[in-house]
């Protein structure tokens, strides 16, 4: 029988292998990163899947490289001059000096990471002192989520690996994801969202909504540093 990390990355080598195609509803999250990524940076981009907001980071006058766990996705970002690595970050590391990068982005990975501390230790060893996380994970405590527990429905909650679905290992609110960066060693500076859905396309959302209100956004957005005490 397949172990689940064989089982993880052959979903992730049939789901990331053509070019992605974001949502509207997925452009206020690339804005925010790049946002935060700043410029003139050295910045690794974990799970980069085609290097969409790695060529964004990248226009800021950064110096971009990337990791995926899909080799046809590092194929696709490679073509598009992003200097990308076929990598499964829990197993295997990061080919990279120690304290190399001044940014480390990792978008809408660590739901999908059984060992965070292989996840954790990796990042810390390559990201400079003075350097900062940038993570995003989708929000449990969505407004739609909230309604739909509310019901007794399934508030999108994976429970297998299945063909088509995402492969999130594990679900985070605002409280939950801070306690764990707190627990390796990282400080949050910033928090945000980027929308709240009003339906389950997502083409129908409000951006200003999860400013005011980020805890009921779709994804949870940090940017965390490394806590000095």
């Amino acid at each position: 029988m397949p172990s689940k990390i064989e089982l993880k990355n052959k979903l992730y080598q049939a789901r990331y292998s053509e070019e992605w195609k974001p949502w509207k509803s997925d452009l206020p999250r690339i804005e925010a990163i790049v946002n935060l990524a700043g410029g003139n940076k050295r910045v690794l981009d974990i799970g980069c899947y085609d290097a969409t907001i790695s060529q964004l980071i990248a226009q800021n006058h950064n110096e971009v490289y990337g990791i995926d766990i899909s080799a046809e996705a590092v194929k696709i970002a490679n073509q598009k001059r992003i200097k990308a690595y076929c990598l499964d970050i829990e197993n295997e590391e990061l080919p990279f000096d120690n304290i190399f990068f001044d940014v480390i982005v990792a978008s809408e990975v660590i739901e999908h990471i059984f060992d965070l501390d292989s996840f954790f230790n990796r990042i810390n060893r390559v990201l400079k002192p003075d350097g900062y996380l940038i993570l995003t994970t989708p929000n449990l405590a969505t407004l739609g989520r909230r309604l739909l527990l509310l019901f007794g429905k399934n508030p999108f909650i994976e429970t297998i690996f299945k063909e088509g679905w995402g492969g999130h290992i594990r679900y985070f609110v605002k409280d939950s994801l801070f306690e764990l960066l707190n627990v390796y060693g990282y400080r949050v500076d910033y928090f945000t969202s980027d929308v709240v859905n009003f339906n389950g396309s997502g083409n129908l959302f409000s951006s200003r909504l999860a400013k005011i209100w980020p805890t009921i956004g779709k994804t949870l957005i940090v940017k965390v540093s490394k806590n000095r005490k």
